[in-house]
């Protein structure tokens, strides 16, 4: 079927993995398991479809172990460097069994707009919370102009760009430039959430510092947009022949008017 929608020009498959702890999974009611969203991600690679997933690496079931369990799965489902790492926390919505059963073990906090829940392990709520204010403040998750959103735009438009207009001069250069990207991203993301996730478990300070951490994703967004400016540079007049756009100052000047 996803070759079918492939040829026809699907490009691009959303999948709700989640998680990539057997705990998780059943806590959040999925009805999978860890080898089927591993296989679900072989298949759409097998037959070059993108794909992105959400993923939750908190959930009211999270324990350390958890934790390291969903970045192997991670580094697993992200290896290729073809999708930038991303994940956030589960929230208690209204109507979920799962927020009937935090009611009923006292659990709950916040309220409808916005819900929250303790963990079990009280050292997994301060583990959260210098997660979630480290990548917000460097700018890595959450945002149009955060790194990993832009990684998979980037993706995006190669997917555009290889189906409309075949194969352009350095594409596969290229492509390789974004896949060591990706990595590079992908792999300081899981190297933060592990130091911060074993000073927490052990008590003592996290040797992470935001400073460094946000220069080095303004570095990654650079070369990022260097890599895709040179490109695009490299390969415009043909592109816009293709589309039938002959004149391009005039082209420009006309969607401006």
């Amino acid at each position: 079927m996803f070759e079918i929608m492939r040829d026809a020009g699907l490009y691009l498959v959303y999948m709700g993995l989640e998680s990539g702890s057997e705990e998780g999974l059943e806590v959040l009611n999925k009805g999978l398991d860890v080898e089927q969203n591993l296989k679900a991600v072989r298949t759409l690679k097998d037959i070059n479809l993108m794909f992105k997933y959400g993923f939750m690496m908190f959930d009211p079931s999270t324990t350390f172990n958890s934790i390291r369990e969903n970045i192997e799965f991670l580094r697993e489902i992200t290896s290729d460097g073809s999708v930038a790492a991303t994940f956030c926390r589960m929230l208690p919505y209204d109507g979920t069994a799962i927020k009937t059963q935090l009611e009923l073990e006292g659990r709950l906090r916040g309220d409808v707009i916005n819900p929250d829940y303790d963990f079990l392990d009280p050292r997994l709520d301060g583990l959260f919370r210098e997660v979630n204010e480290t990548l917000s403040l460097v700018g890595w998750i959450h945002g149009v102009r955060s790194l990993s959103p832009q990684i998979d735009w980037a993706w995006h438009e190669v997917a555009v760009i290889e189906r409309l207009f075949g194969v352009l001069k350095d594409f596969d250069f290229y492509r390789d430039r974004l896949r060591k990207i990706t990595n590079s991203a992908n792999e300081l993301l899981f190297g933060v959430v592990e130091e911060m996730t074993l000073a927490h478990e052990y008590g003592r300070p996290s040797e992470v510092d935001a400073r460094d951490l946000e220069f080095q994703c303004r570095e990654l967004v650079s070369k990022l947009l260097g890599a895709r400016d040179e490109f695009v540079y490299k390969n415009q007049k043909k592109m816009l022949k293709i589309l039938g756009v002959t004149d391009y100052q005039t082209e420009v000047s006309a969607v401006r008017k």
